[in-house]
């Protein structure tokens, strides 16, 4: 009990100094490249099965790998093994009805991703693990996040009237921007990248013969006179974050990794207050 409250005021705390930041000009934060997969969607065995939808089965293969780089004691290789084929194999298994239920006609229905991604980490031995959806999450929620190293995947949407009407999932990597007018959001003439593994580009802007490599795309807030979301522009297009699923560990069993999903959970609850008291 001591440890669990222990772990739990250390992150209230990290919480309330990163929050109170604000008023800085820099905001940094990207995560560790090296521990991210790099399994392509385009694969042909992925799309044997899924056709060219694979992106959600995919990107999930490539944070399950980053789950098993970074706590290597907890996970070893039990999540999605330790090869590309291994990678090959889970994600296929993903993408099956007992979870994921991805179909080259439709792709990955959003409303599926909690209960399936929880169900397969269940059916690796991890009951203590589950995934919680944020929806239209803010590029300073998701900056704050990534100090904390949380294991995120987006979901981005076409906006509304763009002639691209298809989604994407990528694995969420970090935010850099530097505030120059000191706002406290993001605008959309300021060079504010949000930094991501792209299922579609494992390899994007990497230097290695093997080995994920973060993409980047332009992002801003935007507004729709009651609320803030956030918008990435990547490959000439124009998409708006409408998700992110956070993989949440119980706090009695994986209180070394705890920060990240309760600091990410307490932000999202402090700006969507801050949100409805300006409204």
């Amino acid at each position: 009990m001591k440890k669990f409250f222990s772990a739990w005021i250390f992150a209230a705390a990290f919480s309330t100094a990163v929050c109170t930041a604000k008023a800085q000009t820099t905001y940094s934060a990207i995560q560790n490249i090296e521990n991210y997969g790099w399994l392509d969607q385009r694969d042909q065995r992925i799309i044997d099965i899924v056709g060219t939808n694979g992106c959600n089965p995919t990107s999930w293969v490539n944070l399950m790998v980053k789950l098993q780089n970074q706590y290597p004691d907890v996970f070893q290789t039990r999540l999605v093994g330790g090869t590309y084929d291994e990678w090959i194999q889970s994600a296929i298994n993903l993408s099956g009805p007992s979870y994921l239920n991805t179909t080259p006609a439709a792709g990955t229905d959003s409303g599926i991703i909690t209960s399936g991604i929880t169900s397969y980490f269940r059916s690796k031995g991890f009951s203590d693990l589950s995934v919680t959806k944020y929806s239209f999450p803010l590029l300073l929620d998701l900056y704050q996040s990534a100090l904390a190293s949380a294991t995120i995947q987006l979901l981005l949407y076409p906006l509304p009237g763009s002639s691209n009407t298809i989604g994407h999932a990528v694995s969420f990597g970090g935010f850099n921007w530097t505030d120059q007018n000191n706002l406290g959001y993001v605008s959309e003439n300021q060079n504010a990248t949000i930094s991501f593994v792209d299922p579609q580009d494992p390899l994007h802007g990497s230097d290695l013969s093997s080995g994920a490599g973060f993409a980047t795309a332009h992002a801003w807030d935007g507004y729709d006179g009651v609320n803030r979301f956030s918008i990435v522009q990547y490959a000439s297009n124009d998409f708006y974050i409408h998700s992110a699923f956070v993989v949440v560990p119980e706090l009695n069993t994986f209180d070394f990794f705890i920060l990240g999903s309760i600091l990410f959970l307490l932000v999202i609850k402090k700006t969507r207050s801050r949100q409805h008291c300006s409204s």
